[in-house]
């Protein structure tokens, strides 16, 4: 067993932390702003779910935090060191020892010729020298996300759920600091995912590790410690909850709602992930 004191960052403060982050991607000769100024603490230990329509700049966040990708402005760090001054060798040995992912497709996760034993075990085979060995055993990992009886099965052997937490299993085999997950649940019927997150739930709670999850699925992110949002590259405010529509279609909002909205004429904005109210002005434009 691992103790939770090896996920911990060496000072009492953040262990993730975006300071007005902006990332541009170039298409041809456009600029896209897929981040646009976030500022983002993460506590060690923490399950953060990030929440935000397709496009939204939330795989961005995931892909900063993994070193895979560098901000066009702002800083993002890690246990207090600036990832934006690292050398490409440094970045390297940041994904190799302190990240873990969990990504969308499970053809990115696991090895289909290999079984789920041989999958966890792999990290440690790549890295003789590393700290597996020390620290984890793979059957304790692969029982830890539910899978102690599918130890010989390899991944074509597996349902869908079973092969995102066989994912889980692998992405801790190299005891990271963190968990990325990008759309974990994605692919999956709701009793899949809820097994997914449940495995989330336990490594979470048994070795400490930090869970930063990318979803656009608001029951899934009820799972997590904490929720954001962004949309179009920036970091929202959490809305509030109300109770659920009536048969009539009406819906009562919080009184604090009522009293910014105030008396004026509302726009309702929709989209398929939410709907948003704002005043009109006294040109009729929201």
């Amino acid at each position: 067993m691992v103790s939770p004191e090896l996920f911990a960052p060496t000072e009492h403060e953040a262990l993730i932390r975006f300071r007005h982050v902006y990332k541009v991607y170039r298409i041809a000769e456009t600029g896209v702003v897929a981040l646009g100024g976030v500022d983002l603490d993460v506590a060690a230990g923490e399950f953060l779910a990030v929440v935000g329509p397709s496009g939204a700049g939330k795989s961005t966040i995931l892909n900063l935090i993994g070193g895979l990708d560098r901000a066009s402005a702002g800083s993002v760090e890690v246990d207090g060191r600036d990832l934006g001054l690292m050398g490409i060798d440094e970045l390297t040995h940041h994904r190799a020892a302190r990240i873990g992912f969990v990504w969308q497709g499970t053809a990115r996760n696991l090895v289909p010729y290999l079984t789920v034993r041989e999958n966890v075990r792999l990290p440690a085979a790549v890295d003789p020298r590393g700290a597996l060995g020390r620290r984890h055993d793979p059957d304790e990992l692969v029982r830890l996300v539910g899978l102690g009886d599918r130890l010989r099965h390899t991944p074509g052997m597996l349902s869908g759920g079973e092969q995102q937490r066989a994912a889980v299993a692998v992405a801790l085999a190299n005891t990271p600091a963190i968990l990325l997950a990008d759309e974990p649940t994605a692919e999956l019927d709701s009793e899949s995912a809820a097994a997914v997150l449940e495995a989330f739930r336990a490594v979470n709670r048994e070795f400490g590790v930090t869970i930063v999850m990318v979803t656009h699925d608001l029951g899934a992110a009820r799972a997590a410690d904490r929720r954001i949002r962004v949309r179009d590259g920036r970091q929202l405010h959490d809305g509030t909850a109300v109770a659920p529509l009536g048969r009539d279609g009406r819906v009562r909002l919080p009184d604090e709602a009522v009293a910014a909205l105030g008396d004026g004429e509302l726009e309702a904005e929709i989209s398929p992930d939410e709907v948003r109210l704002r005043r009109r002005n006294e040109t009729g434009d929201a």
